[in-house]
Parts: C-alpha cells; sequence; structure tokens
C-alpha cells in the first residue's frame, strides 16, 4: 500500500498554513483512514482565534514531541453548524493535510537488492550480526592494545616501601630536626628504634599530617650538608 503524503510536516509548517488560511476560529482535525475516509480526533468551537490557534498549536506540540507520524487533515470552517458544534457535516472551505513528525526511514539491507522473502531477510539478518561481531571483536582488541600497563616497580621503589627503609629515613630527620631544637647537639636515638626528644616526634607527626610524604623525607635526606644549611637559613 501506498504512503500517502503529507503537504506539511512539523508544528511550525502547520501554523503557518493556519495563519494564512484560518478566517474565522473554527477547525477540526482529522485522521485520515484512507482516500474517502476521515476520523474525526478532535475540532474547535472557540469563538476566540486565539484561543483555538493556541489549542491546535498545543495539540500538535504534543504529538510532534512524541513522534507521531500519523496522518491528519487540519480543516478550516467558516462557521458552525446550527448545533453550535463542529463536525465532520459541517462545511468547510480548506484542508492541509500534514504528519506531526517525520515518518521513519525505511532501512536498506540484502533483502532490499535481492527481493524480499524471509529467506532472503534471514540471511541479510545473519550478516549484520556477523558484522556487528566483527567490530565488537575489533573494539575489544584495541582497547586491550590501548590499555596503559603499569611499569614494573623499580629496585628503588620498592627499597623505598619497605617499611624498615622508611623507618630509616624517618630517623634521618628526626636528627635534623633534633639537631635544630637541642641547639645543634646530637640525639642518641630514633622513634621506634630508641628514645628521643618528645617535641621532635610531635614536630614531625604535624608534618606529616599537613602532607609530608616519605618522597619529601627521602629529597631532604639525600641534600648535601651545605644545601640543607641553606634551607634551614631560609626557614
Amino acid at each position: 500500500m501506498a504512503v500517502q503524503k503529507a503537504m506539511t510536516t512539523g508544528t511550525s509548517g502547520v501554523m503557518d498554513w493556519f495563519d494564512r488560511n484560518a478566517t474565522s476560529p473554527y477547525y477540526s482535525v482529522c485522521e485520515i483512514i484512507s482516500p474517502t475516509k476521515k476520523e474525526l480526533l478532535f475540532s474547535c468551537n472557540e469563538d476566540s482565534v486565539d484561543n483555538a490557534r493556541r489549542i491546535l498549536e498545543e495539540n500538535i506540540s504534543a504529538f510532534e514531541q512524541n513522534g507521531v507520524n500519523t496522518l491528519y487533515a487540519l480543516i478550516l470552517h467558516p462557521k458552525k453548524d446550527k448545533t453550535g458544534y463542529i463536525t465532520m457535516n459541517t462545511p468547510s472551505h480548506a484542508m492541509l493535510k500534514f504528519r506531526p513528525a517525520e515518518l521513519e526511514q525505511p532501512v536498506y539491507g540484502v533483502g532490499a537488492y535481492t527481493g524480499g522473502g524471509s529467506g532472503n531477510n534471514s540471511y541479510a539478518m545473519e550478516k549484520i550480526m556477523d558484522k556487528l561481531n566483527m567490530l565488537e571483536s575489533r573494539l575489544a582488541a584495541a582497547e586491550e592494545y590501548e590499555e596503559i600497563e603499569q611499569p614494573p616497580q623499580s629496585p628503588i621503589n620498592a627499597m623505598l616501601s619497605n617499611p624498615q627503609v622508611q623507618e630509616a629515613l624517618i630517623s634521618g630527620l628526626l636528627g635534623v630536626v633534633g639537631n635544630m631544637l637541642n641547639g645543634g647537639k646530637p640525639i642518641n636515638a630514633v622513634a621506634g628504634i630508641g628514645s628521643i626528644n618528645d617535641e621532635a616526634i610531635i614536630i614531625l607527626d604535624s608534618l606529616m599530617k599537613k602532607g609530608v610524604s616519605i618522597e619529601h623525607l627521602k629529597k631532604l635526606n639525600a641534600m648535601t650538608d651545605s644545601k640543607l644549611q641553606n634551607l634551614l637559613i631560609m626557614l
């Protein structure tokens, strides 16, 4: 069955036509069942052109937003029936065939070129699935290739992750802090190994809470005496 063509599609096209052709606020909207059969959907008996236009626009816009692509007819009437209503028998002076939304585009496949038929459709679907599976495999392989592998841990990083080495680095910093607090006198022990100045431990704990990390301690420990002294002078 051939698809009946619409004269316009969408709310704006319908409202433009209405504004150009309406001579009264009376209209009806019918669904076109066949070239010779229509079914009344709704009509407007409003005496105000503005109200009639607003009602029409709201209805057509709702159809469009919901993807309704049924073929309708907007029929303009010069006046109401003697009963005061608009019906299928009310005289009219203009009609517009329209669709609120675009028709879905047909999907062309192998069957469209081979004459259709269930056998051809099945073959076409099988080929489509094969292509989809192939694309999925390629995407999976690409993702696996692009995945960034974590580099193996270097001997230095492995050493720094050792708790005993970390303790030794902290001990070195404590020594620096202790020298500052004790007026340059050496400290005889380190936290975790022996006794140490309590104030130094409190300061180190505060530094760690403020974001001082093992990396920072490592850099301090690696400084030469002259560089460290210059840093202390700046403090």
